[in-house]
């Protein structure tokens, strides 16, 4: 970030925002694109950068959680009545900050309502637009939106037991996803393969100990990744189960800075625009209970 006039001191900033100033003799040269970064962000979590040159400029990100490690609360965001619209537009940004959480990343994809018929100053008073869900979702045991056909499904109970596709007997919180990519710690056959584009997913290993949350920069240096690719990175933070879910201009991957404020991890682009954010329908983040 800085260097002083005789080149002794650098600054250097941390993924969550962390400054300060460190003498030459304790760093090494990693280069302008290293292939692996790893920093300690919160107890029991770890960040990941990844980065690869061929045969495509690929940058991903990801959040590996120790479940065990501490006391973690997911939220999905909650519906703000019973009844459509459920959800209005919000940044995740703006709902890790709402709801003080430590890390988030974008849930399900959506569909814009008819402003005319649900007018979003009538149904969205905090602002953003009313969407519709493609699928279920459950935000701490309030179920709300439908059941979405051929899509898949992570539940989260209440004491973090993490399944995919497989309701427990008391649904608590729930995500739809696009498509499961990994399944039995194995790539899905047959997944769509030509599209490279900025990617969430999420994952868990075999004994759900391990939560990875995955998040792939596309549209500007990094290009994107297909959903193989995605599959193949889950695999090596050791999913044995992941799925992604919505991508594009929606992908974000958000933490809790050092100075108590959002921070995005992963490149953001929204409308060809970097650094700009989408609104989006829902989220999934994790609170750390002090």
């Amino acid at each position: 970030m800085d260097v002083t006039p005789d080149a002794t001191w650098r600054k250097i900033q941390r993924a969550d925002g962390f400054t300060g100033w460190c003498s030459n003799q304790y760093l090494n040269s990693l280069g302008t694109n290293p292939p692996l970064i790893t920093q300690k962000l919160f107890t029991g979590v770890t960040y990941t950068r990844k980065f690869r040159a061929t045969p495509t400029r690929l940058v991903s990100h990801a959040l590996v959680v120790d479940l065990k490690a501490a006391a973690f609360e997911f939220l999905v965001t909650p519906p703000l009545r019973d009844k459509e619209p459920f959800l209005c537009t919000r940044t995740t940004s703006s709902f890790l900050e709402k709801f003080q959480l430590h890390m988030a990343v974008n849930a399900d994809g959506f569909y814009y309502l008819d402003p005319a018929t649900y007018n979003p100053a009538q149904y969205c008073a905090e602002g953003g637009e009313p969407v519709k869900l493609i699928g279920l979702a459950s935000s701490r045991g309030k179920q709300y939106s439908t059941k979405a056909p051929g899509r898949p499904i992570m539940y989260i109970t209440q004491k973090n037991v993490i399944t995919f596709d497989k309701a427990p007997s008391a649904i608590f919180n729930a995500v739809t996803g696009d498509r499961l990519v990994v399944t039995k710690g194995l790539k899905v056959s047959g997944l769509e393969s030509n599209s490279q584009d900025p990617r969430t997913a999420v994952g868990v290993n075999q004994n759900g100990r391990f939560l990875i949350l995955l998040v792939v920069d596309g549209r500007e240096f990094s290009e994107g990744a297909t959903f193989p690719e995605v599959a193949d990175l889950l695999i090596s933070y050791g999913a044995y189960t992941g799925m992604a879910l919505d991508g594009g201009g929606s992908s974000a991957m958000i933490v809790k800075g050092v100075d108590g404020k959002a921070r995005a991890i992963n490149k953001l682009m929204e409308e060809n625009i970097p650094g700009k954010e989408r609104a989006v329908a829902n989220h999934l983040g994790l609170y750390i209970k002090k």
